[in-house]
């Protein structure tokens, strides 16, 4: 199966509020799905028997299995980011 098989299917983005492909979220992060990937597509087409064609098992588990962080939990991952650049460590 060619990995743009289904890169023309757009819908609306939690994350980002927008339209936007399937690509996009296919190769979203460091060329690795978006973590919500499985549930925003999953009425479109089989996305999960997809994405276990075209990963290593241990892959797929590192980008579905965790936890799903909320908006708090990355907004303060990204507040402490911005301070350990800024070098303040109170």
């Amino acid at each position: 199966m060619s990995y743009d098989v289904f890169d023309h299917v757009e819908l609306r983005c939690p994350m980002l509020g927008g339209q936007v492909t399937f690509a996009y979220c296919r190769t979203l992060e460091d060329g690795l799905p978006c973590h919500k990937a499985l549930v925003c597509h999953e009425r479109h087409f089989p996305v999960e028997v997809f994405f276990r064609q075209i990963l290593e098992p241990e892959t797929f588990e590192r980008c579905f299995a965790g936890p799903d962080r909320g908006r708090y939990e990355r907004f303060l991952e990204v507040v402490g980011d911005a301070r350990q650049r800024a070098g303040d460590d109170d």
